[in-house]
Order: C-alpha cells, then sequence, then structure tokens
C-alpha cells in the first residue's frame, strides 16, 4: 500500500474514534439530565406573577405583573419587582388569564411588618403566596427553584435572602426535614390549666370528623420521629377532643392527620395542653380550669419602640370578681404593672429595648388561678428614620362638651434631612364633617372644644423631613357632663345658735360623714407626701401623668386624684404642666421635683 493509501485510512480510523468520542458525550450529557430531573427543560416553563397591594387580594380583576425568567447559571426562575413599597401580595401561577377562577382569592395571612421582608406561606395550587414589607422602595427579585421550594424576596443583586424561604407542605407525604405551618411566632404558656398528673399531652379538636386522629411527632431538621408515617393514633377522650400522651420532650414538629390522609402543614409543637384544630387550623389551650379566659391583648403589636404607650388588656370569667394583674419581665427582673385589682386593663411605658416577657395573672372570688403569658419586643427608636407614635394623652374617652379639650402628644422617629417632626390634628364630629382647619405644625399639644354631643373623632399625623408619614385616629365621646373626678367637699356642721338641747336627749347624726384624707399619715405629727403619686397606688410611674392629664382636660377618672401628691411644681394648681415633670423624672432627665426643690 503507498503512502497516500496509508494517510487516508489514518485520517478515516480518527475519525471514526471521534465521531465515537462525541456520542460517548452525547450519551453521557443525556444521562446526566435525566437524573438531574432535566433542569433545563424545567426552566423552560412560563411562570406569572401575580400582585396586590391588599391583606386579601382578589386577582380575578388584576393582569399578571409578568413572567418569570429562568437563571440557568443560579437554577432558578426569577422576577425583578422595581422599588415597590407596602404589604403586597405575590402569588406564582401558570395561568395568564384574569377571569380563570382557579387564580381568585389565594390563601394569605396577616401581614407582619418585622424587619425588612417578611415572607409568610399560604399554598395556593401547589404555589406560595407571600407578604412583602419594603418600606425603602429597593428593587426586589423574587425567586424560586420549583414548584414546592416557596418563594424567596431578596434585594437585586443578592444572593442572601433576608429571611429563609417559607415551603408548602406536600399533600400527601410528611416533610420533616423541612419547616413551615402557621403557627404563631410567640405562643401564650398556661400554668394552672388541664391536666395535673405531671404529663405533657397535646389535643385535636376533630371538628373536621376525621375517623381518626393521628399525630406524627419528629425533631426539626433531622428525621428522628415518634414512629414511621402517619405516626402514632391519638385517643378519642369524648366528644371532638383527641389526646395524645408526648413521652419525649425532644421532639418540637407535629403533624395531625386522618390515619396518614387530610395531613396538616408541618406544625411547630406548641407545649403542653395546647389543641390544635382540623377545621379552623388554628391552635389554643385546653384550659379545664373554673376561672376562663377569654382574652388577653396589647392594643399594639410587638415590635414597639421604646418610649411607646402600650396598653395591655384582659378578659376573664371566673366563680365571683375576677381580679386581674399585670406585669413585665426583661433579664431576669420583673415589674408589676398593676397588682391584683378589677382593673382589667393597664399602660405599660417600657423606656429600655429587648425582649419582654408579659405576665397576665389571674385570680377569681374563690381563689381560682389562672395565668397567660406572651413575649413583645421593644426596640431602640434612637435613629428611627420612619416617624412613630408614642403617647397621646387623653387617648379617647369621655370629654366635657362645650369645655376645652388638650390633647398632647409624645412621638419618635424622623431621623433623616433636618430631624424634625411636624403634627396634623383633624377633628371630625358626630356627624362626620371636619370640624376644624388641619395643618402641620411643630406644636406637640392640641386644644380643640366639641360643640355637638357623641362621638368625636381625632386623626393624628405624624410626619418626618423626608415625607414619612404615621397615622392614627382616637375616639372621644362629648357628653353633656363629666364624672367628677374628686369627691364633693362638704362641710363641717353647723354649730346651733339656740340654747343647747335637753342634755337628756341623743344628739343627732350627722347627715353626711366628714371627707377620708387621701393619704394617711405615718404619725400624727409628720404627715408623708409621695410627691408624683398622683394615683395614691404609693408609686410614681407614667400612670399618674396619665391621671393628671386625664384630670386636666376633665375626663372622668376611677378614683379621686390626690392633689397633694400631683402638684409636684408647688404652684398650688394641678395642670399639664405637674404630667411633664412626672414624665420627666420618669425619663431620667430631672431627679426631684420643683416642691422638692
Amino acid at each position: 500500500m503507498g503512502m497516500k493509501g496509508k494517510q487516508t485510512k489514518r485520517v478515516i480510523s480518527l475519525l471514526l474514534c471521534l465521531t465515537l468520542l462525541v456520542s460517548m458525550l452525547a450519551l453521557a450529557v443525556s444521562v446526566s439530565a435525566a437524573e438531574t430531573g432535566s433542569i433545563a427543560a424545567t426552566g423552560a416553563e412560563t411562570y406569572y406573577l401575580w400582585g396586590e397591594n391588599s391583606n386579601s387580594p382578589n386577582f380575578s380583576g388584576t393582569t399578571p405583573t409578568g413572567t418569570f425568567t429562568y437563571d440557568s447559571s443560579k437554577g432558578y426562575y426569577y422576577y425583578d419587582l422595581s422599588g415597590s413599597s407596602g404589604d403586597y401580595c405575590f402569588v406564582v401561577s401558570k395561568i395568564s388569564d384574569s377571569a380563570n377562577s382557579a387564580v381568585k382569592t389565594p390563601a394569605v395571612q396577616t401581614i407582619a411588618s418585622a424587619g425588612s421582608y417578611y415572607l409568610s406561606a399560604g399554598n395556593y395550587h401547589g404555589f406560595n403566596c407571600i407578604h412583602l414589607w419594603n418600606p425603602s422602595g429597593d428593587t426586589i427579585r423574587i425567586s424560586f427553584t420549583s414548584e414546592t421550594a416557596g418563594l424567596t424576596a431578596v434585594k437585586a443583586g443578592s444572593d442572601n435572602p433576608t429571611q429563609a424561604p417559607t415551603t408548602a407542605p406536600k399533600p400527601t407525604t410528611p416533610s420533616p426535614t423541612q419547616g413551615g405551618g402557621t403557627n404563631p411566632t410567640t405562643a401564650p404558656q398556661p400554668t394552672q390549666s388541664g391536666g395535673s398528673d405531671g404529663k405533657t399531652y397535646v389535643y385535636c379538636e376533630n371538628e373536621a370528623g376525621w375517623g381518626t386522629v393521628y399525630a406524627y411527632m419528629w425533631i426539626n431538621g433531622t428525621q428522628t420521629n415518634n414512629a414511621a408515617w402517619p405516626g402514632k393514633p391519638m385517643t378519642n377522650i369524648g366528644g371532638n377532643e383527641w389526646r395524645y400522651e408526648v413521652t419525649d420532650s425532644k421532639w418540637d414538629m407535629i403533624i395531625f392527620s386522618n390515619n396518614g390522609a387530610d395531613q396538616t402543614s408541618n406544625l411547630t409543637f406548641q407545649g403542653n395542653n395546647y389543641m390544635w384544630n382540623n377545621k379552623t387550623k388554628t391552635w389554643s389551650i385546653r384550659d379545664t380550669s373554673p376561672l376562663q379566659i377569654s382574652s388577653f391583648a396589647t392594643d399594639l403589636a410587638s415590635p414597639q419602640y421604646n418610649g411607646t404607650g402600650i396598653t395591655l388588656s384582659a378578659e376573664a370569667e371566673g366563680e365571683g370578681t375576677v381580679y386581674y394583674k399585670f406585669s413585665a419581665t426583661k433579664d431576669g427582673s420583673t415589674t408589676v404593672l398593676s397588682d391584683f385589682s378589677t382593673a382589667n386593663k393597664v399602660l405599660w411605658t417600657p423606656q429600655n429595648a429587648g425582649t419582654y416577657t408579659l405576665t397576665y395573672d389571674f385570680k377569681d372570688a374563690k381563689g381560682n388561678l389562672n395565668q397567660r403569658t406572651k413575649s413583645y419586643v421593644i426596640e431602640d427608636g434612637s435613629s428611627v428614620v420612619a416617624p412613630y407614635i408614642k403617647t397621646v394623652t387623653p387617648n379617647g374617652g369621655d370629654i366635657r362638651n362645650n369645655s376645652n379639650v388638650q390633647i398632647n402628644v409624645a412621638a419618635g422617629g424622623g431621623k433623616t434631612g433636618t430631624n424634625l417632626l411636624f403634627y396634623k390634628y383633624t377633628i371630625k364630629n358626630p356627624s362626620g364633617d371636619i370640624a376644624n382647619v388641619p395643618y402641620y405644625t411643630r406644636n406637640t399639644s392640641y386644644t380643640f372644644k366639641p360643640t355637638a354631643l357623641g362621638l368625636h373623632t381625632l386623626t393624628l399625623n405624624v410626619q418626618g423631613s423626608d415625607n414619612k408619614n404615621i397615622e392614627r385616629s382616637y375616639l372621644f365621646n362629648s357628653v353633656g357632663s363629666v364624672t367628677p373626678t374628686t369627691p364633693p367637699e362638704t362641710q363641717p356642721p353647723v354649730q346651733p345658735t339656740q340654747a343647747s338641747p335637753d342634755p337628756t336627749e341623743a344628739p343627732p347624726a350627722p347627715t353626711q360623714a366628714p371627707p377620708a384624707p387621701t393619704q394617711p399619715p405615718t404619725d400624727a405629727s409628720a404627715p408623708v407626701a409621695v410627691y408624683g403619686d398622683a394615683d395614691g397606688d404609693g408609686d410614681v410611674t407614667i400612670l399618674d401623668a396619665t391621671f393628671i392629664q386625664r384630670y386636666a382636660a376633665g375626663i372622668s377618672l376611677p378614683k379621686p386624684l390626690n392633689e397633694r401628691n400631683a402638684d409636684v411644681d408647688g404652684d398650688d394648681e394641678i395642670s399639664i404642666r405637674d404630667a411633664t415633670f412626672i414624665q420627666r423624672f420618669m425619663a431620667g432627665i430631672i431627679d426631684k421635683f420643683p416642691v422638692q426643690s
């Protein structure tokens, strides 16, 4: 064979080898793609983003915001939302038709504004709904890796979400390695309710009518469980109540199911004597105490900033009169806000940032006890940009018609630009008409005179120099007369001018007893004055300042004002000036009152 023939044969052989190599590589690629679930093919799917600035959106009249882009280098779908700020609900769907019933009113949860972005799960045909709180107006990248992975919201250009994405529960099999569920972030802890056998129980209120209720428990992030799926059967203890004894304290997650069907999402185990309602999908305390607690709450949701007035309130029914006690604990130190009394609310004005445990204690006339606790976060507001309202006094209630009412405001935030805050007061009379000329001012107090009986609405706006604004409204009931805040003065009996009566006759009884002293002296010669203690509870707190402000505004008080203790500036007059001195004293600005100088 000639040289040319040998070269031709070598070329052919080389081509055959190359062809074989390419075929092997192609086969390997196809096998790899099949083994990984064909991510490239998945990336070809079209997903639409629906969004509404609403707590309970209905997407039937909305068109999709746009379509997601697939990033093969990062393995996720994304959509960049530019500059949206506020409370939004977003849903991902493969449906673009706004008239399709499948995109109407998805399941959503209550919006929370903690942090920059807040994600909450709401299963929607295999997808998730999230609420976005974006006060800074950043460009947000909404992304997901698959239909069951959940949505993630991050600042555009960042690969780190501000909060871990939530995950929708699988409909047929449990997913104990993942979190999720619809549990409260802080749960009340029972102390005097439930069984007394020392055991730990979890309950299910079977209002959904399941045949047999099962409890599947595990340690979050592991495969360690109480039994193979669907877990252990619970015991029916009467009616709709099913009970399971938790014999190991390490379990922190739970799924209830109808023997494996109709399962709940992954729920955080709340603790002893908690009951899950499989119809309403809510936790509650199984409380068998004769002293039943109806409610325990704060008027402002956690978190709030230091210096903000927060009202704690509670309701309960027991055997006879119910007495309430409120306290706050931080770093092991407990402050009693209001000891046991019939008063079922108290104003709490925390001055220090941190996490507090608020305790609501209940006691009835028969000595039955009960208790609830909740966690509350107070943040440092010294450098906050957005304005916030600390206290408004008075913050509603009865006012005297045709008499001046002075509103005093304490606010914080606005730490930007000129660092100034501006206030606008809008008064609406009972007919709904605006009764004044509202405008922004630097004044932190405002006086108005109601000229009609009935409810008046004060709308307060506080705005910073960057136009960020907060608004809150208060109701005042204008009445013809207000219950006197101090008992009427009584005159000593008039001495008779005529001759003394027959000494054999008993002297006439006085028609009215002389008034009791507002504060008993410790001894006959040295009466004690607890200056600042306007409400006479033996302690000087911010409540005393509120007491004086209500007195000065002519609003009825639950008990008489101690005028001697309230006159801390020593001018023989009870006024807002005295309340201001008490507030300065509580804030540490002054260490004594002018009357003590």
